[in-house]
C-alpha cells in the first residue's frame, strides 16, 4: 500500500552521475540542490543519448481555451532540452467538430519539440447521429490531415473534454472505447495516432467525496476499458486544476504545500495504484497518467479561483511542477509528464500572462534539465524555493483528498 508522504527531496547518485555523464559543470549540493543544466537553444530537442543525458525526458501536454502562441513563444524562448510540448488548439466557435486549420504547421515551425493537438469537442460530436462513434474517430482524423495536421510529424489529437457520466455509464465508457480506436486507427491512408483525453473533475475545494469516490472505483475496476484505451491514447489527463486558496498557505513549508497539490492533482491514479484487482488501469495510468494543473490566472470559476496578483500565481504555477516533479522521485507516476490548462481570461493583460508563461517555461525547463533536472529548479534555476512561495488571504488545506491512498 503506498502511504502519503511529505516529500523532502535529495538529488540521487543517480541523478549526480547523470549530471556529470552530461557535461554539466556545476554538481548538485544541498537538500534541493543548485541547478544541474544547460540552457537549450530554441527549439532543440535533447541529443541522441538522451535516455543518458535526460532520466525524466519530459512531455508537457496543454490544454488551451485560447492564447495558444503567447504560451508558445515563451516555451520556445526557453525550453528543456529534455522536453516535448503538446499543445491542444481550440476548435473553431462555428462548428466544433472540425479542428481548427492553419495552426498546425505554425506550431510545428517552432521546431522539433513543439506539437499541435487537434481539438475532438465531445458535446459537439456527441450531437452527431449520423454515423457511429468509431466513425466519428476517424472522420475526425480526415478533418485533422485536410487541416494541416500531420501526425507523422508529431501531431495528434485531444479528446475535450469527457464528460462525469463517464464515471458511471457503461454506455457512455463504450462511446469512449469506440471513439479512441476510431481517432488511433484513422483512415486506411493515414498513419495511427495515439492522442489525449482530457477528463472533467472536481473541485479541489471538494470536501465531500462519497459519491465520487465508489463512482471513481468502479470505472478502475473496468478491465475491459482500460485494456482497450492503453496504447490508442497515449496520455489520461485528469483535469486537476489547483486553487490558490487550498495551496497558498504563506506559514507552511514548501514541502508540506506540496503534499496538499499532489494528494489532489494525483489522485486518480493513487486510487488506481491501490486497487486490489484493477491492475490493467494501474498499469496503463503509471505509462500514460497526465495531472492536468492550472496556469489559467484571474478565474473565478471553472479552473478554480485564481483571482490573485500575479506574483502569487507565478509561484503558484511553480509550486505545481515542483510538488510533480517532487511526487515523480518516489512514485511509479507521472514520471516525466505533466500538463496544464491555459487561456487569456478577459481580465487578464497579454504582457502579464506573458511573464506568467515565461515563469511556466522556466519551471519545467530546470526541474526537467538535461541531467534529470531537479525539483527546486522549478522554483528557480538556482534552487531558491522562494520563487514557490505564496500566501493568499483565507488559505487552507483540504485534506478529503488523502482518501485516495486507499481503496
Amino acid at each position: 500500500m503506498i502511504q502519503r508522504i511529505h516529500l523532502q527531496i535529495f538529488l540521487s547518485s543517480l541523478a549526480l552521475a547523470s549530471a556529470v555523464a552530461c557535461g554539466n559543470s556545476s554538481a548538485p549540493q544541498g537538500a534541493g540542490g543548485t541547478r544541474s543544466g544547460s540552457r537549450a537553444r530554441s527549439g532543440e530537442q535533447a541529443d541522441d543519448d538522451s535516455g543518458r543525458c535526460c532520466p525524466f525526458p519530459v512531455e508537457v501536454v496543454f490544454y488551451t481555451q485560447s492564447a495558444w502562441n503567447l504560451l508558445a513563444d515563451p516555451l520556445q524562448a526557453d525550453p528543456s532540452p529534455c522536453a516535448n510540448y503538446y499543445i491542444s488548439i481550440p476548435a473553431p466557435t462555428s462548428d466544433k467538430t472540425f479542428p481548427r486549420a492553419g495552426v498546425a504547421a505554425q506550431m510545428r515551425a517552432r521546431g522539433p519539440a513543439f506539437h499541435a493537438m487537434a481539438e475532438f469537442h465531445w458535446a459537439s460530436w456527441s450531437q452527431v447521429s449520423s454515423i457511429t462513434p468509431y466513425e466519428k474517430g476517424v472522420e475526425f482524423r480526415r478533418r485533422m490531415a485536410a487541416a494541416g495536421y500531420d501526425v507523422d510529424a508529431g501531431d495528434t489529437w485531444a479528446i475535450n473534454e469527457l464528460p462525469s457520466s463517464v464515471r458511471f455509464s457503461s454506455a457512455v465508457r463504450q462511446d469512449v472505447r469506440d471513439v479512441v480506436r476510431g481517432l488511433y486507427d484513422g483512415p486506411g491512408d493515414l498513419s495511427p495516432s495515439s492522442g489525449a483525453v482530457f477528463i472533467v473533475g472536481l473541485g479541489q475545494g471538494t470536501i465531500n467525496l462519497s459519491v465520487y469516490k465508489p463512482n471513481l472505483e468502479n470505472w478502475i475496476e473496468d478491465e475491459p476499458f482500460w485494456l482497450d484505451v492503453d496504447g490508442a491514447a497515449r496520455w489520461w489527463a485528469q483535469e486537476v486544476y489547483s486553487d490558490p486558496h487550498y495551496v497558498c498557505v504563506g506559514s507552511e513549508s514548501l514541502d508540506t504545500r506540496a503534499s496538499f497539490i499532489n494528494d489532489f492533482t494525483e489522485h486518480v491514479a493513487n486510487l488506481a495504484e491501490v486497487s486490489p484487482v484493477a491492475r490493467s488501469a494501474a498499469s496503463y495510468l503509471e505509462r500514460s497518467f497526465v495531472p492536468l494543473m492550472n496556469a489559467v490566472w484571474l478565474s473565478s470559476s471553472g479552473y478554480g479561483n485564481t483571482r490573485i496578483p500575479l506574483d502569487a500565481m507565478q509561484a503558484h504555477v511553480s509550486a505545481q511542477v515542483y510538488a510533480t516533479r517532487a511526487f515523480a522521485d518516489s512514485y511509479p507516476y507521472p514520471t516525466g509528464r505533466l500538463g496544464f490548462a491555459w487561456a487569456r481570461l478577459p481580465d487578464a493583460p497579454d504582457p502579464e500572462l506573458s511573464l506568467l508563461a515565461q515563469r511556466l517555461a522556466s519551471s519545467i525547463h530546470y526541474a526537467y534539465d538535461r541531467g534529470g533536472g531537479f525539483a527546486l529548479g522549478a522554483c528557480s534555476p538556482d534552487g531558491d524555493e522562494d520563487g514557490c512561495w505564496c500566501d493568499v488571504d483565507g488559505a487552507y488545506f483540504n485534506p478529503a483528498w488523502q482518501t485516495f491512498y486507499t481503496w
